[in-house]
């Protein structure tokens, strides 16, 4: 596993909130996702899928996601508690968790695991959004193979994601966003990974000539991965293409 750092959510979890003008599109989500690696090195032909749940009102963010392929498993949760709300700002602060399990041929070859605390600021104008987080982040990695004293080392470093959505059409969204990290893999500070995400929302469907208080929505995103991006040996480490299906409700 690629020895990484990290700053922190969503799924629909980095910390993404498709929202127009404060108005979020469902106080709850439930979502799988499908991802397909291209890399030259381990990810390559990589497959794994991905559920989660979001919860989001004013002043409160939760986040909870599990993924897993056959050779690795991960496991998210995120909070985050705005004090401050108002008319177009949010601001407060937040912790997250991620915890990552690689095998090989059913043996565990390292867990790796994350905490993140830091801050939060979300800013909504017109029909657009903007969402950043800037955080302290801790890494504890322990791979088994190693002698006992040499298998647990853990290293720290700050983090910080930025993301710019907004509505495009009334039932269609689009996100630009830049970090130092991804959901279920953490990076170098200076290795951003940088993404765009397309988002549409089906009409509110009917039950026995009713409509339904949630909405139907998909999602199609492409994260690249650089390497020494700041350097004249920058280079694409690998890139991952994400369809997203879920329910706000």
């Amino acid at each position: 596993m690629t020895v990484c750092l990290f700053v922190a959510v969503s799924s629909l979890c980095a910390q993404t909130t498709w929202t127009t003008n404060g108005v979020f599109s469902g106080t709850q989500a439930v979502s799988a996702s499908f991802a397909l690696y291209s890399a030259p090195l381990i990810e390559k032909g990589r497959f794994p899928l991905s559920v989660r749940y979001r919860f989001e009102i004013p002043r409160v963010s939760a986040t909870g996601a599990f993924q897993f392929s056959e050779d690795t498993q991960d496991i998210v949760l995120n909070g985050v508690y705005f004090p401050l709300v108002i008319p177009h700002v949010r601001v407060g602060a937040g912790a997250l968790y991620h915890g990552g399990w690689f095998e090989m041929e059913g043996e565990l070859v390292s867990f790796q695991s994350d905490i993140l605390l830091g801050a939060y600021a979300t800013f909504d104008f017109w029909r657009m959004y903007l969402n950043l987080h800037v955080g302290w982040f801790e890494q504890i990695i322990t791979i088994p193979a190693l002698p006992q004293e040499y298998d647990t080392f853990a290293q720290s470093d700050m983090a910080i994601s930025l993301f710019l959505g907004g509505k495009l059409l009334d039932n269609f969204s689009a996100e630009l966003g830049i970090a130092s990290y991804e959901l279920y893999r953490y990076h170098l500070f200076f290795n951003p990974a940088l993404s765009i995400a397309l988002r549409y929302e089906f009409q509110t469907p009917r039950l026995q000539g009713r409509a339904l208080e949630g909405r139907i929505f998909a999602e199609l995103s492409t994260a690249v991965r650089y390497s020494d991006m700041f350097t004249l040996s920058g280079h694409v480490e690998y890139s991952v293409t994400t369809l997203t299906i879920g329910y706000a409700f």
